[in-house]
């Protein structure tokens, strides 16, 4: 899916000709705007400080969403569940409210904190492709996700990510990026490496 900026959160770059400063908010302001109602009942993720508006997924996304769920209930390891459009710490000013994540714990151990790891994330990517195979790419791997998925709804294909790792150049970035990437298409099988022993043929995860 596609984002757009919220009015309640500028974009942080390039600074105001004017010279006025711009706000970053963090996860915990984030979330208190959330709490007070000044997202107004939106739903919104949170990359790099800014505050962006998600628009309505319509019915492929949603389908696609619901075929990758159900497929990782069945798979999800003994100690973990699957949490659905919900929120996903991942960095001070970072919460991309991931489609789908395997994370360990069960649902109450994110009574009052979202979960910071995850075996394996899962975005279902309308229009939202160069987003969801760059931004959220470093941001998944940065937080040290083993294993993150994009399906690929406009060429109809799964794009794997795998092995985060950091990036060698410039010294001190600081960012990691995936080594591994795999493009299949509907004809083919993947297994997700949290159940090796399980797989899933692409055509099954699309629409």
């Amino acid at each position: 899916m596609s984002a757009t900026a919220t009015p309640s959160a500028p974009a942080v770059t390039p600074p105001p000709a004017n010279g006025a400063s711009r706000q970053r908010w963090t996860i915990a302001e984030y979330q208190q705007m959330a709490r007070a109602g000044l997202l107004d009942g939106k739903r919104t993720i949170l990359i790099r400080g800014e505050v962006l508006t998600m628009p309505q997924p319509a019915p492929p996304h949603d389908t696609a969403l619901s075929l990758a769920a159900e497929f990782l209930r069945k798979i999800c390891p003994v100690g973990h569940y699957v949490r659905n459009q919900q929120s996903f710490n991942v960095g001070t000013d970072n919460d991309p409210g991931p489609d789908l994540a395997v994370v360990p714990g069960s649902i109450r151990d994110y009574a009052t904190d979202a979960p910071t790891r995850a075996l394996m994330v899962v975005e279902v990517a309308a229009s939202s492709l160069f987003d969801d195979t760059t931004t959220k790419a470093e941001l998944y791997a940065t937080a040290g996700v083993p294993e993150y998925w994009v399906i690929d709804l406009e060429h109809r294909q799964l794009i794997v990510f795998r092995d985060p790792q950091p990036l060698p150049l410039p010294p001190g970035l600081g960012a990691t990026a995936y080594k591994t990437h795999l493009t299949l298409g509907p004809t083919d099988t993947v297994s997700p490496l949290a159940a090796p022993a399980a797989s899933v043929a692409v055509a099954d995860l699309l629409p």
